[in-house]
């Protein structure tokens, strides 16, 4: 895009958002209905505007966010309305119970039968069953009523192929686990064919989601440059490269476009932990690797004189490129948070090196003990704690020491990661060699089959969720932060990065387009 066409499109935008907050406030002072409200919020959110117009969502949820079960005398709300209440509340941050539940409900507790052919309540259900909470059980239940019924609306719906869309697209991954990026553009596409799309909403979605990829496309230059002028790849003819798929993480995680810095920080991390993850998993002999540790723990660049070529190689790229990063948080912001920085790696490498013994002492560890180091394995910690310092705009002594309160926040994120992680490479690893995954250790552990194995991993999974969920709430009550958000989309990424296949390590075709998809095709405009 060059910067004509730029400077155009801003001036477009500033006018389409003009209007749209002029819209905004029809919606913030009572002129319509709570159901609309309420679609039109989650509308602004999914076409990928939310951010801009976050305090004007929150003014609107402010007016409607009444108890569920004190909604407008004379109003009996749908299952929709109701479901659909639930999950924008929530996901916004407001405390509401599953109680409306209830009003559903015949007097035995199941569901009133005639629900079982409301499409648009059976989505909005499905949906919003996957805000809830581990001890929320009505909403786990609701989960497989809605998933169960939803199935036989696929049989009944041959000949609506915007249902069936719709069906399909829920059921395969759940509207709050879903990417951020890749969501706006194929909710953008599916909108356009809606009769009732708000225009003004649609161009101004289809240009934002334009102008934020030619930023990405600017950014991933930098980093290409970066990671070409370090050679890694050439200097270490055994590793991955991946930066495109480092890069992608990064989107996924933080996609706004005042946090280029963050991006760019978390790529590069991220670059680094897949190298130096190569030389931990198939080329460092044990020793080497304790050496190498012990280096890192101490922080000691005159320790590469005692270090093969390969890793003085890695140890320099870690030291200089975190020591840089930090230099640079700290001017800007006045707080050192190197100490911070070289701990995180130090505990990363400890949980790398443990697994690396495991494979030489081909030593399968019960599932609990191999989680334990595994959610530290995954490098979630270390991913997230650089997006905390760069995306915070000061970096205050209070700042650096209330991270450990984000201690549940970016386990349960790291668990999900693990745990996709190893539901896609876990037949790749054997074959590499490593005994532990969390599949490996549920079948050795119980002598079960790896079905069996899958299923339990897929009940953890969304156990994962539903307790990331509940620490993102009680964080969201304290202070909003990006990070708090932050977490929630690295759960979100991982799921995309996994979903078919290792997209990380072993990128198909299928993982190539979602990539190109989000960073490189733009989509078509063509509004008057």
């Amino acid at each position: 895009m060059n910067e004509h066409v730029q400077i155009n499109c801003k001036e477009k935008m500033r006018e389409l958002e003009k209007n749209v907050i002029a819209m905004n406030v029809n919606f913030e002072n009572g002129s319509f209905s709570t159901l609309e409200v309420l679609e039109h919020i989650d509308d602004i959110d999914r076409l990928g505007l939310g951010y801009r117009f976050r305090n004007h969502i929150r003014r609107a949820l402010d007016t409607i966010i009444t108890p569920i079960d004190e909604v407008n005398v004379g109003h009996e709300e749908s299952l929709h309305e109701a479901s659909l209440r639930f999950r924008i509340l929530r996901q916004h941050g407001y405390n509401v119970s599953q109680d409306f539940l209830r009003r559903f409900k015949d007097s035995q507790g199941g569901f009133i039968g005639s629900l079982q052919t409301d499409v648009e309540g059976l989505l909005s259900l499905y949906e919003a069953s996957h805000l809830g909470f581990m001890e929320e059980s009505e909403l786990r239940e609701s989960t497989q009523f809605a998933r169960e019924h939803l199935l036989k609306q696929l049989e009944c719906r041959e000949n609506d192929a915007q249902v069936l869309e719709r069906i399909n697209r829920s059921l395969e991954v759940p509207l709050f686990h879903r990417m951020l990026r890749e969501e706006a553009r194929c909710y953008i596409d599916a909108y356009n064919k809606r009769q009732d799309a708000n225009l003004l909403l649609l161009e101004l979605a289809t240009l934002d989601f334009n102008m934020i990829q030619a930023t990405l496309k600017t950014e991933l230059k930098e980093v290409s440059k970066w990671w070409e002028n370090m050679g890694l790849a050439h200097k270490l003819g055994f590793v991955r490269d991946r930066l495109m798929e480092c890069f992608f993480c990064a989107v996924g995680m933080v996609f706004e476009p005042q946090y280029r810095s963050c991006r760019v920080g978390i790529t590069k991390a991220y670059a680094l932990v897949t190298v130096i993850d190569d030389i931990y998993d198939i080329y460092g002999s044990l020793d080497e690797l304790e050496m190498f540790t012990d280096a890192v723990k101490r922080w000691d660049i005159n320790a590469i004189e005692h270090m093969p070529e390969y890793l003085q190689v890695a140890f320099k790229a870690l030291y200089n490129t975190t020591t840089e990063m930090s230099s640079y948080t700290s001017i800007g912001q006045g707080e050192d948070i190197l100490p911070i920085l070289v701990k995180v790696w130090a505990e990363l490498f400890e949980a790398f090196l443990l697994e690396a013994k495991w494979t030489h002492d081909k030593h399968i560890p019960t599932l609990e003990v191999y989680l334990d180091n595994a959610w530290r394995s995954v490098s979630g910690v270390v991913l997230l704690t650089h997006g905390y310092f760069l995306c915070n705009q000061e970096i205050s002594k209070d700042v650096v020491e209330s991270l450990d309160m984000y201690h549940d926040l970016m386990k349960w994120s790291s668990v999900i990661f693990r745990l996709y992680n190893d539901w896609a490479t876990s037949l790749g690893e054997i074959e590499q060699g490593k005994t532990a995954n969390a599949i490996s250790c549920y079948m050795h552990e119980h002598d079960v089959s790896e079905e069996v194995a899958r299923k339990h991993i897929k009940t953890l999974i969304d156990e994962a969720w539903r307790k990331l969920i509940k620490v993102h709430m009680a964080c969201t009550k304290h202070l909003a932060n990006p990070f708090i958000d932050m977490a929630i989309n690295l759960a979100r990424i991982s799921l995309c990065t996994y979903q078919y296949g290792d997209g990380h390590g072993a990128p198909d075709a299928q993982a190539n387009d979602q990539v190109s998809s989000v960073i490189i095709e733009p989509l078509m405009y063509n509004y008057s």
